[in-house]
């Protein structure tokens, strides 16, 4: 490639403004006035003056922009100090002039604002009394304080152009006694803002002076690769050598631009030798068209050897399947062909196949079905499930699935047969076993039901145990033993009653002590018949769960709408007993908007009254005043949370999610059961079951979600203690 010493020239900005005619006009917004002049000094510039002055404009602007920055930030800063002193001098001052302005001291509060004079800043200060006139002030020349300030004057600092005026209040004893009002002046600031200015101003021309001489050395980074484009365009039209290129001396834009205008070129000298081109092909196409005939021929010989080889490839894949597989004929079902693995899975011999038909190895009842299944049009398809006979052992299943291929010159069908025996036979055997499980997962139903009621009777048997022991107890301790005593003094002492009944006698005793023990008998009459009363009622309700439990049988699995205080009121009378005989009263909030849930009411029970029963069963150790259960309904969302709160002894953090696990119990006579069937029965109504606790000693809190039913019916309000 030729080289082109490079000259310098002047850019014409038409070529660089060019546009491709094509290309629709975008319309730019109108610059701001100073860029449109800038832009004016600037366009008709050579470039190397364009990049010195463009260095030099942005520079300046980025050092004229961080110095004001810094100017805003060190007057900001000056500003909040002298606030922050002129606020520290006012309470200081203002703390060693209370006792003088309080007791009217005018020499010692004259003697404390004079030593503000001495201050470089302070222009004046004064002390004002509580009705605001002037009680000391500084003897400075130029004192512009006002003689009254009113005594109400807002305390703080005021900054201006002028200076600063802080005020602050003398309190004594929580009343204003006065005011000290202090004036100061900005002159330092002024003269470091004068400083300021000044070294900017320096920091500007040796910033510019610097750009400049930068621009110097370094500007042919931009310039030389441009003087080196134009002057290969100028060599190229004065020559009309296309043959020339520009050199690319980087990978800016500029570069770009070289490649782009080497790529013009070399598109114009390939049209040239386009056409020379032309006469060479007009020359060469009857021998490329013999060439292409020979080709042919050979092409069509390569077929055929592929086509042989392509049947061998198949005929070995049919061959070596290790799947049963035919060929059969579409309108006889005769065999065609069979691979190696029918013959050995059916045990026929290749003749043996090719003498019989589809049909005669087919186990069926209707021969026509087998007809029916290969008259498909599809080209693969599959044939359904058969039974086919072996020549030796029972019948196989079979799944025959067929694909349409051209064989010997017939249309036929390749038949894929998989044995499908062992698979049926499984399958039955599964079907066997999800009966037994079913049988299995009824009784075990059944037994859970069983465990249910025995769970909720033998809660209420333990009170039924209470009130047995009780009446024995009381019986075997009865008073009535004591009439025996009075039968045997009367029977030794019949001999003489009336001296023993005489005055001064032992018989005089007898009818208080009889009253007495009356008295006593009655008492543990009452007992004996209020405990039985207990006894009654606790029978009867066991007769309750048990009814309601086979009622709640009869529709269990059965998701109805039921309102929560409904539900909750039933579980609390179910558990009274309970609560009875562990002194507790369940205070229950159920506020008004709680919506209706949609449950199965049996499970509910089950999970309710287990959780009440825990609850007052933690609690047996604890004090009777400190035994609480805490019931609350609220509603997050879709779902509505029962919460039951008990003081018990609450739960350990490593039981805290065991507890629900089949068989584990923290309790000397427990088996496990409840939460874990009461978590299995949440999850089964799509809600859930979970407990939290502080540990052990703290009490502990379940709660139960249920899922919102869409139609809302409000209840009553009602907070109160469920005896």
């Amino acid at each position: 490639m030729s080289e082109i010493p490079i000259q310098p020239m002047n850019l014409s900005t038409d070529v660089a403004q060019s546009t491709h005619p094509l290309a629709a006009p975008v319309e730019k917004p109108a610059a701001p006035r100073w860029e449109a002049a800038l832009r004016k000094w600037l366009i008709n510039m050579p470039i190397r003056k364009k990049l010195k002055w463009l260095l030099i404009i942005v520079c300046n602007a980025a050092l004229f922009l961080a110095a004001i920055i810094f100017f805003s930030y060190d007057f900001i800063s000056e500003i909040s100090r002298i606030r922050s002193s002129s606020a520290a001098l006012g309470k200081v001052i203002g703390v060693n002039s209370r006792t003088s302005l309080a007791y009217g001291y005018k020499q010692s509060a004259a003697s404390i604002m004079n030593s503000l004079a001495e201050h470089p800043n302070v222009n004046g200060a004064g002390l004002y009394n509580a009705d605001g006139m002037i009680f000391a002030r500084t003897n400075q020349a130029g004192n512009t304080l006002p003689a009254l300030l009113p005594a109400d004057s807002v305390a703080g600092t005021s900054v201006g152009f002028s200076g600063v005026r802080h005020i602050e209040p003398i309190v004594e004893n929580g009343k204003r006694i006065g005011t000290l009002l202090i004036e100061s002046n900005l002159k330092l600031l002024y003269s470091r803002l004068e400083t300021y200015a000044l070294a900017t101003l320096v920091v500007l021309i040796a910033a510019s002076l610097y750009g400049r001489w930068l621009a110097s050395r370094l500007d042919s980074v931009i310039v030389e690769p441009i003087v080196e484009l134009s002057s290969v365009a100028r060599a190229v039209a004065l020559s009309g050598d296309y043959g020339l290129r520009a050199k690319r001396l980087g990978d800016d834009e500029v570069g770009q631009l070289a490649d782009r205008f080497n790529t013009m070129l070399g598109e114009i000298q390939k049209r040239d030798e386009a056409i020379n081109q032309a006469q060479l092909e007009l020359e060469t196409k009857v021998l490329e068209r013999t060439s292409q005939l020979h080709h042919q021929m050979d092409e069509g010989k390569h077929k055929q050897e592929l086509i042989a080889e392509n049947e061998a490839r198949y005929r070995n894949l049919f061959e070596n399947n290790p799947m049963p597989m035919f060929v059969i004929d579409l309108e006889s079902l005769v065999f065609l062909a069979v691979n190696n693995a029918a013959i050995r899975h059916y045990g026929y011999s290749s003749d043996e196949f090719l003498r019989v038909s589809l049909m005669t190895i087919t186990i069926t009842e209707d021969s026509h079905s087998v007809e029916k299944a290969f008259r498909s049009n599809a080209k693969s398809f599959s044939a359904g499930e058969w039974k086919h006979s072996r020549k030796s052992g029972g019948p196989i299943e079979v799944e025959l699935t067929a694909h349409a291929i051209l064989f010997a010159g017939k249309v036929a069908k390749i038949v894929l047969a998989n044995d499908v025996t062992d698979k049926k036979e499984g399958q039955r055997q599964l079907e066997v076993l999800h009966r037994k499980l079913l049988e299995t997962s009824r009784k075990a139903g059944m037994a859970e039901v069983a465990t249910g009621v025995l769970h909720n009777v033998g809660n209420v048997l333990n009170s039924v145990n209470v009130s047995a022991t009780v009446l024995a107890e009381s019986v075997k301790n009865s008073k009535v033993r004591s009439l025996g005593r009075v039968v045997d003094l009367l029977e030794s002492n019949k001999g003489d009653l009336l001296g023993f009944f005489a005055s001064g006698g032992k018989g005089q005793m007898l009818p208080s002590y009889l009253a007495t023990l009356t008295q006593q008998i009655a008492a543990e009459q009452e007992e004996r018949l209020s405990e039985l009363s207990q006894l009654t009622k606790n029978i009867a309700h066991i007769k309750d769960i048990v009814a309601m439990q086979q009622n709640f049988a009869k529709v269990t699995g059965v998701m109805e709408n039921y309102s929560p205080r409904i539900l909750l009121d039933e579980a609390l009378q179910l558990a009274s007993s309970e609560n009875q005989r562990y002194g507790v009263a369940p205070k229950l909030d159920c506020p008004a908007h709680i919506p209706e849930v949609n449950v199965d009411r049996h499970k509910v029970m089950q999970i309710l009254v287990n959780l009440l029963t825990n609850a007052c069963q933690a609690m047996q150790d604890q004090p009777a005043k400190e035994r609480f259960v805490f019931v609350t309904v609220s509603t997050t969302g879709d779902v509505v949370r029962v919460s039951i709160r008990d003081t018990g002894c609450g739960i350990l953090a490593e039981h805290i999610t065991r507890i629900f696990n089949h068989g584990f119990t923290t309790k000397k006579t427990g088996h496990g059961f409840g939460l874990h069937s009461a978590a299995n029965s949440a999850k089964e109504m799509g809600g859930q079951l979970f407990a939290e606790s502080d540990g052990f000693g703290h009490g502990a809190t379940f709660h139960l979600d249920l899922a919102v039913h869409k139609v809302t019916r409000p209840t009553t309000a009602i907070t109160t203690s469920t005896h």
